[in-house]
């Protein structure tokens, strides 16, 4: 397994269906699941169905992996009794009683999946733990950094158990196995470095495998970029690294939620971000150097001198802030000059256009199902009713285990 970029031809992916938790949340607890609103899972689920069909039919329906298998299937291997230990280590996590860790362990592997990612027991529906409505999002819980992995570390309580799951699930599942050779050392396990070091995937993004960018957000913290640099810069992970330091803001609490690249010299993004003070990059090198940029665009024109900036709103201030909000910039690269976009960003659409892209709707993209190879310069438009109002985009939807 290996991604070195974010627009090379994407292989493998994995990705969570919306599962039945996401139901727990109510108006009156929403803030504390991250969530701004609450959704109506059938159609989140419909919306999140159709962008499974196409990542599958760019990667193939195996290559588009759920999480939710994944866990049953490590938890049949339960290689070293690994079940019981993830148990108790869930169990320490959020205190649980003696009669739910008893329960917890009598439940056979698909029931004890679903109960750690909804929080609830199937037969009864029945709250034994809290949900996790966040895992939609599986971006955030993990990267690949050229032939290593980094398991990401969340900084908010209601998704701790995320970074549990995830590690469980990249030290154990046959998926990550290139990884876990050798002693487990291209594992990057940020969950073992501290409670202050806290980093999540949507501030992580590869440039080239000399090119590693990360954020300094809401969610991802100074303390982590320095722990992250030393350690990928010991093991010769990439050569440079960027430090991008945006606002503490709830509208930005990613810098994936303010750009994303969609080609070899093409970036969607919002334009506040490139032109922002309150933005500081810096770029460090492994043999002690570093460069320091007076805004986020003049470090991409120095990155390459043609890059060009498609920007969100289509450059109307209101348009521009409102589709932000609705994660106009946050769009998932399936090949290069090829993205999954949300349909509801439609001025966003109108600058893709302008910029040369063909816009289409997803399903009329699966009917006429054209080959993979010969798509080009395309942004396929999902339905994004429900899930933008979760408070993320496509980029945010999946977690990239393999490209080229």
């Amino acid at each position: 397994m290996i991604v070195s970029n974010e627009i090379g031809t994407l292989r493998k992916v994995i990705v969570h269906h919306p599962d039945d938790g996401i139901e727990v949340i109510t108006p009156k607890n929403a803030l504390k699941f991250l969530y701004d609103d609450i959704v109506f899972l059938p159609l989140m689920r419909q919306e999140h169905d159709l962008f499974k069909s196409v990542l599958a039919h760019f990667l193939g329906s195996e290559n588009v992996i759920d999480t939710f298998q994944m866990l049953i299937d490590v938890l049949e291997l339960n290689p070293n009794n690994s079940k019981d230990k993830l148990i108790n280590y869930v169990a320490d996590l959020e205190n649980c009683e003696n009669e739910t860790i008893e329960i917890l362990k009598s439940l056979a592997p698909k029931d004890l999946a679903y109960t750690l990612f909804t929080g609830l027991l199937e037969t009864t529906d029945e709250s034994l733990l809290s949900p996790l409505p966040n895992y939609v999002f599986t971006r955030d819980i993990g990267v690949v950094v050229n032939d290593h992995i980094l398991i990401c570390h969340a900084s908010k309580k209601a998704r701790t158990r995320e970074s549990i799951l995830t590690r469980y699930l990249i030290y154990y599942h046959p998926v990550f196995e290139s990884f876990q050779k050798n002693n487990d050392a291209k594992i990057i396990d940020m969950t073992k470095k501290g409670d202050d070091k806290t980093i999540e995937g949507g501030d992580v993004m590869m440039l080239d495998k000399d090119h590693l960018m990360v954020g300094v957000s809401e969610r991802s913290t100074p303390e982590a970029f320095e722990c992250l640099k030393e350690e990928l810069f010991s093991k010769n992970v990439v050569k440079n690294l960027v430090r991008i330091v945006i606002a503490k803001d709830r509208s930005s609490m990613h810098i994936d939620t303010l750009f994303t690249q969609i080609s070899e010299n093409e970036f969607v993004i919002y334009e506040d971000t490139l032109k922002s003070d309150i933005i500081k990059v810096t770029k460090y090198t492994n043999d002690g150097r570093k460069q320091e940029f007076s805004t986020l665009k003049d470090f991409f024109l120095d990155y390459r001198s043609d890059m060009q900036f498609i920007l969100c709103g289509n450059s109307d201030p209101t348009y521009a802030e409102r589709e932000q909000w609705t994660d106009g910039c946050n769009l998932v690269t399936v090949k290069n000059g090829v993205a999954i976009a949300y349909d509801r960003n439609f001025h966003t659409a109108i600058a893709l256009k302008n910029a040369g892209y063909k816009i289409v709707n997803a399903e009329v993209f699966l009917k006429e199902a054209p080959q993979a190879e010969h798509v080009e310069k395309t942004i396929i438009a999902i339905p994004s009713t429900e899930l933008s109002r979760a408070r993320g985009g496509p980029h945010c939807m999946t977690f990239p285990v393999y490209r080229n």
